[in-house]
């Protein structure tokens, strides 16, 4: 583990089942990649190619067959609040309204803040994303674009050491 390395994958490796024929088949081997501080990183490749899987892993949703992942010199070992995704499916929770969706991600990031506050931070990352007059809405009534910033709003929203960002542009 070096200092100063906000992001650390190390030798992962992730396989599925491959045709129920008891075979595997390989998505990545040995995959290494070190992100610093403030530093954006791309990962580009076809469809199918497990670009999704490895941030589903850097985000602790999926386990690696093997290797390691690291946030801040700390093993990844699960989900946590300080690796946010926004998923290219947009996983909005459809009964609630945009401003509950990401209520819920700042409830969970900051339980001690009080009701004003929390309410304050989900209307700052409303308006940053262009969502204003849409609060009460819910996922249904909303384009995909605007679903896709309710996701960013909400992913922002908790000030993640890392962003993970799933097509969130498509």
């Amino acid at each position: 583990m070096s200092r100063g390395k906000l992001l650390e994958v190390e030798t992962i490796s992730k396989f599925f089942p491959a045709h129920g024929n008891g075979t595997r088949h390989c998505v990545f081997e040995n995959l290494s990649l070190h992100v610093q501080e403030k530093e954006f990183l791309s990962v580009l490749g076809h469809s199918g190619c497990g670009k999704s899987t490895l941030l589903n892993i850097i985000a602790g949703i999926e386990e690696a067959d093997g290797g390691f992942v690291f946030l801040d010199g700390k093993e990844v070992r699960g989900p946590g609040i300080d690796r946010m995704v926004v998923f290219q499916n947009f996983a909005l929770m459809p009964w609630m309204s945009v401003s509950n969706n990401i209520k819920l991600a700042v409830k969970a990031a900051y339980p001690h803040w009080s009701r004003e506050r929390i309410r304050a931070q989900v209307q700052k990352f409303i308006d940053m994303v262009g969502l204003k007059g849409a609060e009460a809405k819910k996922p249904a009534a909303l384009s995909g674009g605007m679903k896709q910033r309710v996701g960013l709003a909400r992913a922002f929203a908790v000030s993640p050491r890392i962003l993970l960002l799933d097509e969130p542009f498509a």
